[in-house]
């Protein structure tokens, strides 16, 4: 830096006040190496491809977008779950013990449940009661257990989806109009 000082002193570009003062690098000054480089990047910048389209960042948002959604989607799933495996612990304590299932029971009792025929196997004094409403029937991770009408309530506050109704459904008496209409047209 000396040589630089004495240069600028020889040339008359500087004084000795100026000489003397300790040179300062300001946060925002660049040394004329700074400038140069610069000057050499920018351009480079220039003569290189242009800056992202608007068609690639909409394609990388969209890609955001759509792993936000996954994510989203995997998380409510893994949520259902933890609350499906609650739901079971919680009923398999209502259920413990109170099972009225017999290992001689042969005889079926059949029902509609969740859209499909069911059945469970109860001895006939089973099926009886089952008929007259005094036991009832719950599911159980696809088992089906007979149960006490006060465990049957407790289970239906927890998961009345798991309760079949074995009531039965009353069919309409058939008028014929569930038929669609005979064209007038129509030769026999």
């Amino acid at each position: 830096m000396g040589s630089l000082q004495d240069a600028l002193l020889k040339a008359g570009l500087a004084d000795e006040k100026q000489a003397q003062k300790k040179p300062r690098k300001s946060a925002g000054a660049k040394s004329s190496k700074d400038r140069k480089h610069k000057g050499q990047r920018g351009q480079g910048k220039k003569k290189r491809a242009p800056t992202e389209s608007d068609l690639a960042r909409a394609y990388k948002a969209r890609q955001r977008a759509e792993a936000r959604e996954k994510q989203a989607e995997k998380d409510r799933r893994v949520a259902e779950q933890e609350a499906r495996r609650k739901r079971n612990l919680e009923l398999d304590q209502i259920i413990r013990g109170h099972t009225l299932n017999r290992k001689e029971a042969e005889l079926p009792r059949y029902f509609e449940h969740m859209g499909r025929i069911r059945r469970v196997l109860c001895t006939p004094e089973q099926r009886e009661q089952l008929n007259r409403g005094d036991i009832g029937v719950v599911n159980l991770r696809g088992s089906y257990l007979l149960v006490s009408p006060p465990i049957l309530e407790k289970y239906r506050e927890v998961a009345p989806d798991l309760v079949p109704d074995l009531a039965g459904k009353d069919e309409p008496e058939d008028d014929g109009s569930h038929y669609p209409p005979v064209p007038d047209d129509l030769v026999w």
